[in-house]
């Protein structure tokens, strides 16, 4: 009976330092995304147009794939958690 405790415990920290690792994973992939040292300092702000605008709207930098996947991993890990508290 202990062995399987001390089992599930493991299980479930594991768990949770792979998800945890994942979106900080995910998450810095964003600082990352300066092509050049120059583009951060001395760029436009990405997606910015001169002149007139088109009608739509610029890009703020939200990631929404990025952000769908973390929602999703922490989704996951909170449905294993849930699962592995049960057993």
């Amino acid at each position: 009976m202990r062995q399987r405790t001390m089992t599930r415990i493991r299980r479930t920290i594991g768990l949770v330092v792979v998800s945890v690792v994942a979106a900080m994973l995910l998450s810095a992939a964003t600082a990352f995304a300066d092509t050049t040292p120059a583009d951060g300092q001395y760029g436009a702000v990405k997606g910015e147009q001169a002149g007139g605008g088109g009608g739509s709207l610029p890009f703020t930098g939200l990631d929404l794939l990025a952000l769908t996947a973390v929602g999703g991993v922490l989704v996951a890990g909170g449905v294993g958690l849930r699962t592995a508290a049960r057993r």
